[in-house]
């Protein structure tokens, strides 16, 4: 394999991990105030619920976010030692 190729693979990894995290933190935040408005409409509790799903959401999806992270720099760490 070429030298361009593997930097081509290298840069399109990196953009498939930014692109994850996004998603993941998305994804994170929605789940959490979908059910803070479930929440919300079972207890008529407006907008207890839904500002509670806002922080658990940004929670999880810091949480998410710093795992991906470790795991990008331990992999960073790994190919830095390899070359």
């Amino acid at each position: 394999m070429t030298t361009r190729k593997k930097k081509l693979i290298k840069t399109t990894g990196f953009a498939g991990k930014v692109l994850s995290t996004g998603l993941t933190g998305g994804i994170c935040v929605a789940i959490s105030l979908y059910f803070g408005y479930q929440f919300d409409l079972y207890f008529d509790s407006r907008p207890i619920g839904i500002l509670g799903g806002i922080f658990v959401g940004l929670a999880a999806a810091g949480v998410q976010t710093w795992k991906q992270l470790k795991e990008s720099l331990e992999e960073f760490e790994n190919d830095k030692h390899r070359e």
